[in-house]
């Protein structure tokens, strides 16, 4: 499978309210779909995971028609169960698949993401009922980052110009106030029970002071799996020791690039002389702030030419 090319951008024929609904999801979609078929195991299915830094896998029929999804959540909830990595992924798939036609815009997918807690969509043909495209929150995000880019009024552009213009997003409108932390003691069995609950992608640890030791995320969940780690082990055993972050007080766009060119999908947020940890901005809160920069563009950066 080759990398996606960048797309043409494609505006809707009808008439639009704002920059989502000007923009068809074919435009922009995944054409890189990763499938397995349901007697794969849980094992190939952590490797296709970790190669292809994904969330999620399309399972298949023999005649290559989507059955369901195996997300990290659906992995996490098999090592919570103990089960062996032989397991096929038919017996831990979710169904039916959420999908969207590559005509609908992306206002519509996005609000199908939204009211199913999905962070990823498929794009199937309605003719032949193959999947050819997936549509996730960081492909949102991207799509405005493009658009920030090209703008006169990109950070970027008007720090060569002047410092001038509207007002601009802060880290501090748009992440989530409430910090989901655990004792860095605390078992991978724990973990994960903490991980289900609050239906979140990843854990900042504390050590017995209270201060920040790591971040324990469902990637290193899976690997963990994957090399056999008994559920009984502790956190800090597996856990990220670097910590991503970012200040409250600095500018959204500023924050989704350093994530976009990180590959990573959150960041923590500090504020406060003291550093302390404020806050978490994900690349799904970008999404659904539908902006990756300033007011001004919210409605108005995608605007079809001539």
């Amino acid at each position: 499978m080759k990398p996606d090319e960048p797309a043409p951008i494609v505006i809707a024929p009808s008439g639009a309210e704002n920059d989502f609904s000007r923009l068809l999801v074919g435009a922009i979609m995944r054409r890189q779909i990763l499938h397995q078929p349901a007697s794969s195991t849980l094992r190939a299915a952590i490797t296709l995971f970790i190669k292809h830094k994904s969330d999620a896998l399309l399972v298949v029929d023999g005649g290559g028609l989507p059955v369901g999804v195996v997300t990290k959540t659906e992995v996490m909830a098999a090592y919570f169960s103990e089960l062996p990595l032989s397991t096929g992924l038919g017996d831990i798939m979710a169904g039916p698949v959420i999908s969207c036609a590559p005509t609908a815009t992306l206002h519509d997918a996005l609000l199908v993401m939204k009211e199913r807690h999905i962070h990823r969509i498929y794009v199937i043909d309605p003719d032949s009922d193959r999947a050819v495209g997936t549509l996730s929150y960081p492909d949102f995000v991207g799509v405005l980052y493009r658009y920030c880019c090209r703008c006169e009024m990109s950070l970027y552009r008007r720090r060569r110009k002047d410092q001038t213009g509207g007002r601009r997003l802060s880290v501090a409108e748009v992440m989530h106030r409430s910090v989901i932390s655990a004792p860095a003691g605390e078992t991978l069995e724990q973990i994960i029970g903490l991980l289900a609950s609050y239906r979140i992608g990843a854990l900042l640890l504390v050590d017995e002071a209270g201060q920040p030791a790591g971040v324990l995320s469902k990637t290193d969940l899976i690997l963990a799996y994957r090399r056999e780690v008994p559920l009984g082990e502790r956190a800090n055993t597996v856990m990220q020791r670097k910590i991503r972050c970012c200040r409250e007080s600095e500018e959204l766009e500023e924050a989704i690039r350093l994530m976009i060119f990180a590959e990573v999908s959150r960041l923590f947020v500090t504020g406060g002389t003291d550093r302390s940890v404020v806050g978490v901005l994900t690349l799904t809160d970008g999404a659904r702030a539908r902006s990756g920069s300033c007011w001004a563009c919210t409605n108005s950066r995608i605007i079809p030419k001539g």
